[in-house]
């Protein structure tokens, strides 16, 4: 399949109705368009999957925690903090390449062969879940997720309540430690440092429009 315009605007017209659409493709057509695309795209399994607009609190939530780790990480030269139009690569057969909300860095950056754009070492990863992706996030890129070696640390942090998933490394091959944090006061571990949950979470308003 060749990507043409008709190709595109089908995609388009589709999120208009959708919050994900999900097309067949190859990873190079899914290449040739992910630079220019209008909307967040994503690949997996032989799959496009182009997702709508984020809320309001989606975004306040990522500026927070973009907010946080900055602070905390201000005088480390070695960790950098990117935004969600920052695509990783995860190196397998027909690979995934996903835009998570945050990523971190460090020690440098490392890009997939041909690219100036697409990381191959985050260090952590955060999702803001949405309604309409929390599946997608959990049963297939946190699987895939989980196969980096470099990557330490993978949060997804709801919009719709205080809660917070960690999963963080362990020692043990293929064993990561899970933990729940859904209090105001709980300290949310982010690679060796703390943040409280109600900063996280700070002017953020449950069941208000634009959730």
């Amino acid at each position: 399949m060749v990507i043409t315009e008709n190709f595109l605007e089908n995609i388009i017209q589709q999120l208009e109705g959708k919050a994900l659409v999900r097309v067949p493709a190859s990873e190079a057509e899914y290449l040739s368009m992910a630079d220019h695309f209008p909307h967040k795209i994503e690949y997996h399994a032989s799959e496009i999957i182009a997702m709508g607009l984020s809320t309001p609190w989606h975004e306040a939530l990522v500026s927070n925690l973009i907010w946080l780790l900055q602070n905390i990480f201000v005088n480390d030269n070695e960790i950098l903090i990117l935004s969600s139009n920052t695509g990783i690569h995860v190196p397998r057969f027909e690979g995934g390449y996903y835009m998570p909300d945050v990523v971190v860095v460090k020690g440098g950056l490392k890009f997939k062969d041909g690219s100036n754009c697409i990381i191959t070492n985050p260090y952590l990863i955060v999702e803001v879940l949405s309604p309409t992706t929390t599946v997608y996030d959990f049963a297939e890129k946190l699987v895939e997720y989980k196969k980096m070696p470099g990557l330490e640390q993978i949060l997804f942090v709801s919009q719709h309540e205080m809660s917070v998933m960690s999963f963080i490394r362990t020692d043990q091959p293929n064993t990561w430690l899970n933990q729940d944090f859904g209090g105001p006061d709980d300290l949310l571990p982010l690679l060796g440092a703390e943040a409280s949950l109600k900063d996280v979470y700070r002017k953020i308003q449950f069941g208000k429009a634009g959730q």
